[in-house]
């Protein structure tokens, strides 16, 4: 789990041959990013062409690599290495802030200003992951995630989690234009963890947040030791796995609100004002994706069991969201629909169903980054507001939510900043200000 050491890791390696490799004209590939055999380079910062690029960041482009170190996830690629994480030129590295050899060493190569906004970050009790700028490093941004529960006996949860929220802050780190993002292979450090286990579950964990967001264009790396061959071979197994999945473009993310023409999930159409909860049986792959999603952050520490999923269907509410969704998509170019999380109570589930998020009740559990209904992407999270019932039951939705342009917000937000839709506190939290920019799709009631 710690910092690779050996060769520089510009020498990209072939794991079997230790050779660059070359196309079939034997001439080194074009340094073409929209080629898909072309992959970012990983350069110490020193040996990069002296080129003048804001922040003096850049991303460079690699020679072509053998087909089993890299495959296509819908509009992302996944890629392993060997190498050292400190010196990847990517927009960003992720480091597991509860590893203490790992993070020692990033912050002492990324210099004293990157440690003391870390320092800053780490003061914040709202918080848990950090993002900081990449110093020395030739990155551009780290961003720091703990990983409370990782051990040897760690389930796939621990490792999905950490994927998911490295993911979902280079999605919302706008203002840096995140492309690529790398991570260590955590857990097959000084944990010892089977390597074949790790390399299945953070691959895999890659490949479903690419599929759930089928046009995001992101590369993402594992970078492995130079002396950790076992753990390259595991990664690069687990990528041949992956690859007829990958090919196929299998979307495994809960369903599309527009159903395909042979399915009928909603009731007749006949009255715009209908409003009903539809129940989803345990054995279909629709119930089984909400809870994947779930249980992702959900673990048996915060619940005993699941009672129903309701498929929330309210025909007035879901056209007022489509028309919103166009507008966005519209104006931005881009779909940021997002699935997040909103625990609340029985009561206010009942309400939310008919009136949807109103966010006259905004307020109530406090306005820390604005003035308006909030969502997570972390359903542990959303979980302290699903306050239990007489029967010990609580409420959470599954929500399709428009992010757009966001910003972190403040306390004294009452609408969203000129210019940006939604306001966060940079990670997982969410904020919207329009009644009718998130749709409540999925209801979960557990125990």
């Amino acid at each position: 789990m710690g910092v690779g050491k050996g060769k520089p890791s510009s020498e990209l390696v072939n794991a079997k041959n230790q050779s660059v490799h070359k196309n079939e004209s034997g001439s080194e590939a074009d340094e073409n990013l929209s080629s898909d055999n072309v992959l970012p380079k990983f350069l110490p910062r020193h040996m990069a062409p002296d080129v003048n690029v804001p922040a003096r960041k850049q991303l460079l482009c690699a020679k072509s690599l053998p087909a089993n170190s890299s495959i296509k996830v819908c509009s992302g690629t996944i890629g392993i290495y060997l190498g050292d994480l400190t010196k990847q030129a990517v927009d960003a590295i992720v480091v597991a802030s509860t590893s203490d050899a790992l993070r020692k060493n990033v912050l002492q190569e990324a210099g004293s200003a990157v440690s003391t906004q870390y320092d800053s970050g780490k003061s914040s009790k709202t918080q848990k992951s950090i993002q900081t700028n990449g110093g020395n490093l030739s990155c551009r941004r780290i961003y720091f995630i703990p990983c409370e529960n990782l051990s040897k006996t760690a389930d796939k949860w621990v490792f999905r989690k950490f994927v998911s929220e490295a993911i979902a802050m280079a999605i919302n780190d706008q203002i840096n234009n995140i492309k690529s993002i790398a991570f260590p292979a955590i857990g097959c450090g000084l944990l010892d963890c089977d390597v074949n286990f790790v390399a299945k579950t953070l691959i895999a964990a890659v490949a479903y947040e690419l599929r759930r967001q089928a046009s995001l264009q992101l590369f993402v790396y594992f970078i492995i030791q130079q002396d950790r061959q076992n753990v390259f071979e595991a990664f690069q197994n687990q990528l041949q796995t992956e690859k007829p999945r990958a090919a196929a473009h299998v979307r495994d993310v809960a369903p599309k609100i527009v159903a395909p023409p042979n399915r009928k999930p909603h009731p007749s159409d006949s009255n715009p004002f209908e409003v009903k909860k539809i129940l989803l049986h345990p054995a279909t792959k629709e119930y089984e994706d909400v809870v994947e999603r779930f249980q992702l952050t959900m673990t048996s520490t915060f619940y005993k069991e699941i009672v129903r999923i309701e498929h929330i269907w309210n025909r007035r509410w879901y056209q007022q969201y489509r028309i919103h969704h166009g507008e966005f998509h519209k104006r931005l170019s881009n779909d940021t629909e997002t699935w997040l999380f909103h625990g609340c109570s029985e009561t206010a589930a009942n309400n939310i169903i008919k009136e949807c998020f109103n966010r006259s009740y905004a307020g109530i559990h406090g306005t820390s980054y604005g003035k308006g209904v909030y969502f997570s992407a972390n359903a542990s999270y959303s979980h302290t507001y699903a306050t239990p019932n007489s029967k010990g039951e609580r409420r959470m939705f599954l929500v399709q939510v428009l992010v757009g342009k966001t910003i972190e917000g403040n306390a004294s937000m009452k609408t969203c900043p000129p210019g940006f839709d939604t306001t966060t506190n940079g990670s997982h939290i969410y904020v919207t200000y329009h009644d009718s920019q998130a749709f409540g799709k999925y209801l979960i009631t557990y125990k």
